[in-house]
């Protein structure tokens, strides 16, 4: 019994080494066919098993007389797992028809034994689907199967045929399926592995190689052997290519030092070692010198690694970067060229500027001179005219700077605390009586939720906010305008605001509305406007984060709208919310010398100055300004910037120069040119501000006050006649006195300086506006003076109220809040307790004689006649 089931068993095992043969052959011939439909390689794999099978069918092992088995299963049972369900199917079809065509009691068994196997393969290949792979407990449980159904098949065998084979080929059949299994699975599984990766290697080696000939360049490997030997096992075609080799030539250290330009080959073989030794990446550019005589730039970048042998390994790309340098060569050129150009932009605009600003300089200065003339009413209407045109004009060129400054990334915007509200009325107030003379409504709305107080650029804020008001009420004829505010959301940042300026005026078409927010781009020219006021609204509001928008229909009317989050701020520990007034008061004479080489420019520069009671001498260059700080002291030097001999910034250099004190006067630049490069070049020759043209007086005024320090307490102007030092013709004569008491509670003389000044209409709007603040400086003036409060706080309180107050010609209050401020200042408490109500009384006698003169006449003309009426103590 045992030699027949050796001899069964040995005969089973050549019967699986036939198969595994077989099988081999196949998956070469499927190797090398990657190509096949995989339908079609799968039935091809299930026909080659099935036959292995029928050929073991064919020549199978004896028994017995009658008696004969093989190892049809193991084939079966494999063909699924390695060919998919289709190929099992087959497998399992082939013996199972030549199964029927031998025929015999055994023929129903054998079916049933070759289809349960084939179920079984196909079962286990869907397991290992599931799993991502067919690994050895798939392949352990499909050997166990089949093992197992074998027996089963038995049982559909006549008893003496079923008992016989029970008897001598059950042990040697189940050893032969369950080891024959496993065996010839490992081995198709590990064949099937090696032909997948033989597949992926040369699948591998295409991509790099189609890769490498699309490349830009060439491939090369570089290795630094241990003892200092340097080779290219590798280089693409490309390589070739770029270096000027020829194909079929080995490349070499000598090929290459025939190529290599003299000069670049010591810094070639430099950086090679440099790399080695830090086994950094490896860059450079380099040049060659090809067959034919040209030059050419070569780029080469690799990665370096030291091998275990020692060996340095270099894998990179080489380039021919001539044209490239030819080109970043342009483009530096082309940077030059576009700065260049950038300059003499910057360059023409100031000189524009310049030129621009000097005519409107004596335009606007002794417009304002002719003012304070006595004139008939046609020739103070005319002069009138020649001040706003050129304000304008002024207008207009500020339009122009402001956007250049945008374009060229500039302009610079401040962060401050401000409160919205006030900045809000200030706005509305500036444009209220424009809108009352065209007979329509201005309305301001802020939404309670909005906080008082802000931090952003308020001049900026304020700039948008006018444009868009002016824009509203300049093209709206019957209805009226609104300005609303209102908190939309709160943000990490802060809360998030929409400010809505809605008109009824003649709206605008669909399609004009894509071009509002665009430069030099107007709907109705008639209007007048540069055409730029929106677009520098918007980039304004787009620097500070927000967006704008517009929506209008013809006819009806149009909504502006900016939203931008803006952060929440405290509000100023002391004091009141600036006044709107940028009031002028009297500042201590100074002796100042002005260096000016036109002579308009001169004579009114000098007129300003000498008409508050500053002392002048002027020099016509830089090079005079020099010499006459050398010889006498002065108090400030006002510098123009542009004179002949010897510009400004040369001057001022050179009066640095000077020891001091003389070397540290003060001075100050004044030039047409406002833009950041020409103040900056002030602050760098020395300078110590900057005054640009056309002069505002109060502005220059203002500038000497921060530069000049002693600064004595301020004085208001009276009226008086001309005398020794004072400006030449036409100048209006002033001097420096002490506050004169009035009989009345308002100087008619200084509203009308402030009317001639600043415009009938302007004067009305900061008289509203400071009657429209008193009451609440009122307020914080009596909660800071009650039991308990803050004497700084009343000092300050009381201190902003000077200056409005003189300007407006309220003396009283002017002269009750300065006598109060320095009681003060000295500690006298109880007589400034006592002073508090002169304050007081006067806040309250120079409102009401001020709603008397606006309730009088809305227009202004009133401040004219009343300028008659001037009644003084003896």
């Amino acid at each position: 019994m045992n030699m027949v089931s050796s001899e069964l068993l040995l005969g089973l095992v050549q019967n699986i080494g036939l198969f595994a043969v077989v099988a081999l052959v196949f998956l070469q011939i499927r190797g090398r066919a990657a190509a096949w439909p995989a339908p079609l390689a799968n039935v091809l794999l299930g026909l080659v098993f099935g036959g292995v099978a029928v050929l073991g069918m064919a020549d199978p092992v004896r028994v017995a007389p009658g008696l004969f088995i093989d190892a049809r299963n193991v084939m079966v049972g494999l063909a699924a797992p390695f060919g998919g369900p289709l190929a099992g199917a087959m497998a399992a079809l082939l013996p199972g028809a030549f199964r029927v065509w031998m025929g015999g009691p055994g023929a129903v068994a054998g079916v049933t034994s070759l289809v349960g196997a084939g179920l079984i393969g196909m079962l286990v290949a869907a397991a290992a689907r599931r799993s991502g792979r067919f690994g050895n407990q798939h392949l352990t449980a499909l050997a166990l199967l089949v093992t197992v159904m074998a027996p089963f098949s038995f049982l559909l065998l006549p008893p003496d045929l079923a008992g016989r084979l029970m008897d001598t080929a059950l042990v040697p059949l189940s050893l032969g399926n369950f080891f024959g299994t496993l065996a010839l699975g490992t081995f198709l599984r590990m064949e099937q592995e090696r032909l997948g990766l033989e597949t992926a290697l040369t699948e591998s080696q295409r991509r790099f190689a189609a890769t490498v000939a699309n490349l830009p360049g060439g491939v090369y490997q570089r290795v630094l052997t241990a003892d200092g030997r340097l080779r290219f096992p590798y280089c693409s075609p490309g390589f070739f290519q770029v270096m000027g080799l020829p194909p079929t030539e080995r490349v070499t250290l000598e090929a290459l030092n025939r190529i290599l330009y003299p000069e670049d080959r010591p810094r070639l073989y430099a950086s090679i070692h440099a790399s080695a030794e830090t086994l950094e990446p490896w860059r450079l550019e380099y040049r060659i010198v090809r067959p034919d005589g040209e030059i050419r730039w070569i780029s080469v970048s690799s990665r370096a690694a030291r091998r275990d042998n020692g060996d340095i390994v270099w894998d990179g790309i080489v380039t021919d970067v001539t044209e490239t340098k030819r080109n970043e060569e342009a483009l530096i050129q082309a940077r030059m060229d576009a700065e260049a150009a950038s300059r003499a932009k910057a360059e023409f605009l100031a000189t524009m500027s310049h030129e621009m600003r000097t005519p409107l300089n004596g335009i606007l200065g002794f417009a304002r001179l002719l003012l304070d003339e006595e004139l008939t009413p046609r020739q103070r209407h005319h002069a009138r005219l020649v001040r706003d045109a050129g304000r304008s004009l002024l207008t207009v060129i500020e339009d122009v700077l402001d956007f250049s400054r945008i374009e060229a990334g500039r302009l610079a915007l401040n962060s401050t605390p401000f409160a919205i509200r006030d900045l809000i009325a200030n706005c509305a107030a500036v444009l209220r009586l424009e809108a009352e003379a065209k007979g329509l409504t201005l309305n301001v709305a802020v939404a309670p939720d909005v906080p008082d107080w802000l931090s952003g650029d308020p001049d900026r804020l304020r700039q948008v906010v006018l444009n868009l008001l002016a824009n509203a009420v300049k093209f709206t004829e019957h209805g009226g305008v609104g300005l609303t505010i209102v908190k939309i959301a709160d943000t990490p940042d802060g809360p998030q605001l929409t400010i809505t300026v809605t008109d009824t005026g003649i709206g605008i078409p669909p399609d004009r509305q894509g071009q509002l927010f665009q430069r030099f781009s107007q709907i109705d020219r008639s209007r007048g406007g540069t055409g730029l006021g929106l677009a520098i609204s918007r980039r304004l509001v787009e620097m500070m984060g927000g967006t704008v928008g517009v929506q209008s229909e013809p006819g009806v009317g149009s909504t502006f709208w900016l939203s931008l989050v803006l952060p929440r701020s405290a509000p100023p520990t002391h004091g009141c919310p600036p006044c709107s007034a940028d009031l002028l008061v009297v500042r201590r004479p100074l002796r100042i010398l002005l260096a000016e080489d036109l002579a308009m420019n001169r004579e009114l520069t000098v007129a300003m100055l000498r008409g508050v009671g500053h002392r002048v001498d002027t020099v016509v260059d830089g090079r005079q300004a020099v010499e006459a700080v050398q010889r006498g002291l002065y108090d400030l030097v006002l510098m123009d910037v542009h004179m002949p001999q010897m510009d400004g910034h040369a001057a001022t250099r050179a009066i640095r120069a000077l020891p001091p004190p003389v070397g540290a006067v003060p001075i100050l630049a004044m030039s047409a040119s406002a833009l950041p490069d020409e103040i900056r070049r002030c602050r760098d020759a020395g300078m110590n501000g900057h005054i640009a043209k056309p002069v505002d007086r109060r502005a220059m005024l203002a500038a000497i006050d921060d530069v000049v320090d002693g600064e004595e307490p301020a004085t208001p102007y009276r009226a008086g006649p001309a005398g020794p030092g004072k400006a030449g013709a036409g100048a209006s004569a002033r001097v420096l006195a002490e506050p004169i008491p009035l009989r009345q509670p308002i100087d008619p003389a200084m509203l009308r300086q402030l009317s001639d000044d600043l415009g009938e209409d302007v004067c009305v709007r900061l008289a509203v506006a400071f009657l429209d603040e008193l009451p609440e400086r009122v307020r914080l003036l009596r909660a800071a003076c009650a039991p308990g409060g803050d004497a700084a706080d009343a000092e300050t309180g009381a201190q902003a109220l000077i200056a409005p107050a003189a300007r407006l010609g309220l003396v009283r209050l002017a002269s009750a809040c300065r006598a109060f401020c320095a009681a003060l200042r000295a500690g006298r408490r109880n007589e400034a307790a006592g002073l508090i109500r002169s304050v007081l009384d006067a806040a309250e006698e120079g409102a009401e004689a001020l709603r008397g003169v606006l309730s009088a006449d809305r227009t202004g003309a009133l401040f004219k006649s009343l300028a008659k009426d001037i009644v003084r103590t003896p």
